[in-house]
């Protein structure tokens, strides 16, 4: 597997933490451009107290480019523990990985795949106080889940799974489309391609109450997302875990046809 060297933030005399920290703003977000896999960028270097806690704001993974996993890294001369958190609602929290932090030692947590909406890095302090403190994320962006199992000698299972589902084949008239079935699919790849001079597709999922809720979609060139497009030739990406259908409806379309077609990864 791929080994990287981490770029971390440093002033002139090589200290750790020399760009200001988040902490405690609502700037507390750090957009990925690409696959940051060998990039870690500061989140505090403010020192904790003892058994403080510093939990940063709980960050939209949604967002303008699809983050799809994390990496959380700490140093400090005292020791503690680095927990990476995920949440459907921002609200109610659940650990999904840990790293005991000895002191004066730089430790990280292995590379989690987030798959709830929100994440956040929590850091818990010991019982004595801090002189040094410093916190980093490094965040991966845009990639399909994909699990090693290592054992020896070292089988890889790769599992997405793909299905290819068709919501419209050049219509020509507004209507909901065909249905996708979640089933356990995580990710949508939906592509729209046509020759109409005007249209628009509005994205919904259904959840357990059968209501058809906006979902938020990131075009896939230049990363924006929204709940619907008056495009064509585009593509989207949806997060769709916890939905039940998804639809992609045409809610009008003028001269020509429409094509909507999607493939959904498990």
């Amino acid at each position: 597997m791929a080994k990287y060297q981490y770029e971390f933030p440093a002033d002139r005399t090589g200290k750790a933490g020399a760009v200001k920290p988040y902490r405690g703003e609502k700037t507390d977000f750090v957009t990925p451009v690409s696959h940051l896999s060998g990039v870690a960028e500061l989140l505090t270097n403010t020192a904790l107290k003892a058994t403080e806690v510093y939990s940063q704001y709980g960050q939209d993974r949604l967002g303008a480019v699809l983050i799809s996993k994390v990496k959380g890294f700490a140093y400090a001369d005292r020791g503690g523990t680095l927990f990476i958190e995920e949440s459907d609602n921002n609200l109610s929290w659940s650990t999904t990985a840990s790293a005991e932090v000895a002191p004066g030692v730089l430790s990280s947590t292995d590379w989690v795949y987030v798959t709830k909406r929100y994440y956040r890095f929590r850091y818990v302090n010991g019982n004595l106080q801090q002189s040094e403190f410093v916190l980093y994320q490094s965040l991966g962006a845009g990639e399909i889940d994909i699990h090693f199992h290592e054992t020896a000698p070292l089988p890889v299972a790769l599992h997405p799974s793909q299905t290819d589902f068709v919501f419209h084949d050049k219509a020509e008239s507004a209507g909901k489309g065909a249905v996708l079935s979640v089933n356990g699919v995580k990710q949508l790849l939906v592509e729209i391609t046509g020759t109409a001079e005007s249209s628009n597709v509005a994205f919904w999922g259904r959840s357990f109450s059968g209501e058809n809720l906006p979902i938020r979609g990131v075009k896939t060139d230049d990363g924006t997302s929204s709940c619907g497009t008056s495009g064509t030739h585009e593509a989207w990406s949806f997060d769709i875990a916890g939905f039940k259908e998804i639809v992609m409806e045409i809610t009008k379309i003028s001269g020509g046809s429409l094509s909507v077609k999607g493939t959904a990864v498990s």
